[in-house]
């Protein structure tokens, strides 16, 4: 069974190609502060330095905390997490799999808002799902798309980047009413881009 691994724009984030596509409807991301989630993604969240996944059809995005040793030891850690839970069969649990809470995206309530879903799932998520990330919708009001990103995508010092060249401009191509989008801020404390990618690479700072 082989397992491909990419680096990904993120350095605290690395992607792990699927074998064969996981039974996922849509990508979904979980942390240690969810409590109900499928036994993939438990097995790779219990190992010592694992931060964040993000399961998705043809890949997985594990990103690592920052205090976690680095890839060279991790990244064993994880690609054996990953065959024992496809040997175990843990993948097929996924086809039926759907989380306790609703999903955070924003439901599309008018033709505006239905329409970015649409674009952000058809034309962009593939895009970010390269790079081992996602992107939704979390809500639409008076011109102002906020979004969420995630994998590999959450805290990479070049998401702003992204968001703004990328995202808004091909958003704003097929939306004439929009007029900026923005991203979520986490209810954790907010860190700076160069913080999240100094910590990526070691560095530690007081609290």
């Amino acid at each position: 069974m082989l397992i491909e691994v990419e680096a990904t724009p993120n350095p605290a984030t690395l992607r792990f190609l699927m074998p064969s596509p996981l039974p996922l409807r849509e990508a979904a991301a979980f942390n240690h502060d969810v409590e109900h989630r499928p036994r993939i993604a438990d097995r790779l969240l219990r190992i010592a330095g694992v931060g964040d996944v993000l399961l998705a059809r043809e890949f997985v995005a594990v990103s690592r905390a920052a205090s976690a040793p680095d890839w060279a030891e991790l990244r064993f850690d994880v690609l054996m997490a990953l065959t024992e839970a496809l040997d175990a069969g843990d993948d097929a649990e996924l086809e039926h799999w759907a989380p306790e809470e609703a999903p955070r995206t924003a439901t599309p309530s008018d033709p505006i808002e239905a329409q970015i879903v649409d674009i952000l799932r058809t034309r962009i998520a593939p895009a970010v799902g390269r790079d081992g990330g996602n992107i939704t919708l979390v809500s639409y009001r008076d011109g102002v798309a906020i979004v969420e990103m995630r994998g590999a995508c959450g805290g990479c010092p070049s998401a702003l980047m992204t968001l703004k060249r990328s995202v808004e401009t091909t958003l704003k191509r097929y939306v004439p009413e929009l007029e900026r989008v923005e991203a979520q801020q986490e209810t954790k404390t907010h860190k700076p881009f160069w913080k999240t990618m100094l910590e990526a690479r070691g560095a530690r700072f007081r609290a």
